[in-house]
Parts: C-alpha cells; structure tokens; sequence
C-alpha cells in the first residue's frame, strides 16, 4: 500500500510539471493537448487547485455504541492532474487534505487524512463529465473534543472508491462527489475506551461538494 501511495503521488508531481511546462513554454492556459501552432485536440488535461465541503457519516455495528451519532460537515482542498487518453476520457489523479468529523452525544472525533483519488473522467458533453475510480487515504491524526489523541489506535490506511459529477465554465469547475470507505477505521480490540474500539466495526463515507480552478 505505502509503494502503490507514493507511486500515485509521483505520478500526480510529473503530471503538474509536465502541464506547467506547456502553459509556460507556450503561453496558453487552455486545457487542451497540441503542438502550439495547431489547432488542439482535446480539452480535457491540465493541473489546477480544488476544495469544498465535506459531508462526513458512520456506518456498521460499532455506531451502536455511539448514541447521538450523526453527519458532520468539514473541509477538504488539494491539488489534481488530468491526463487526456482520447476526447472524452482522461485519468485525474489528486492529492487531498481532508478533515472528517463526527459528532455523538459524548462529543466530537475528528480524522485528519492524506488521500489519493485516481478518478476515471468521461466528458459525455464539453462542460459535463462523470467521475468514477478508487481512492487510498493516510491517516495523520486524530483529535477527540479538540484534544489530539494516539492515532495509533486506528487504522493508518483508508481506501475505498468514489464516483460524482462535474460542470466546468471556463478554467471554473463546481463538482459533487461521494467517497465510500471499504476499510474499517480501526484493527485493534486494545483502545483505551469502548468508543474507540467500535470503530473496529464502523466504515466511513462521506459526500463532498467542491469548486475547483484549473489552468
């Protein structure tokens, strides 16, 4: 997992060097692929910058332990790459800070990831296109009621798949997307508390709406 992560991460570096190279050595921010003399093919590959909301919920035998659970909202931004493979469709890879919460009534827990989309993009019309691919996530800390806590006592990789939509207008993008964690949270029986080791038996999910900037 950790080589497959920073393969990704290599792969998302080369990929906005490459884009940055073209918009400077020719002085156009369009999107497209071409030589810079004719008319360009595509319009679907570039780099740029992204971050919305995030719609954090639960789900599995461990929320019973949980009295008062229910969906948090927070924060995720970062950077994506999109490499065109033909006129409708490109890969997207990303690199993501997101923050994810939840709220029960003994208080708050809030997981700190790293992620790393690598969504398959189809463009069925110029400013409209569906996201689908599989996601990892690094865990980088965990706070209970603000106060940060050992993150050794849950799981240190998510990974799971996410799909969604997309509008893009000019070099704006306003997206939606879901993530649908396929890992439990934690693999240990040993957590300080009862709370803790439920999440043994929760995955995540969450909903994220986001406005992106492209060049």
């Amino acid at each position: 997992m950790k080589k497959t992560i920073l393969l990704l991460i290599a792969s998302l570096t080369f990929g906005m060097a490459q884009a940055q190279e073209r918009v400077l050595n020719r002085g156009t921010i369009n999107h497209r692929d071409g030589d810079g003399e004719a008319a360009p093919k595509y319009n679907n590959s570039g780099f740029g910058i992204k971050g919305g909301v995030l719609f954090n919920s639960l789900r599995g035998d461990g929320t019973d332990a949980m009295p008062g659970l229910k969906t948090a909202t927070n924060w995720h931004a970062g950077f994506y790459s999109q490499f065109s493979l033909s006129g409708v469709f490109s890969v997207q890879p990303e690199i993501l800070y997101s923050r994810k919460e939840s709220k029960m009534d003994a208080g708050t827990m809030r997981f700190d990831y790293i992620e790393i989309p690598v969504m398959g993009v189809f463009n069925f019309s110029d400013n409209v296109s569906i996201h689908a691919g599989p996601q990892a996530g690094v865990l980088m800390a965990v706070k209970e009621n603000d106060k940060e806590i050992d993150k050794a006592q849950f799981n240190s990789f998510d990974f799971g798949a996410a799909a969604g939509v997309e509008a893009r207008l000019s070099f704006f993008r306003l997206g939606a997307r879901y993530y649908l964690s396929l890992a439990n949270m934690a693999e240990t029986e040993d957590a300080d508390a009862a709370t803790y080791r439920a999440y043994d038996n929760i995955k995540a999910g969450n909903f994220q709406v986001y406005l992106g900037v492209g060049f």
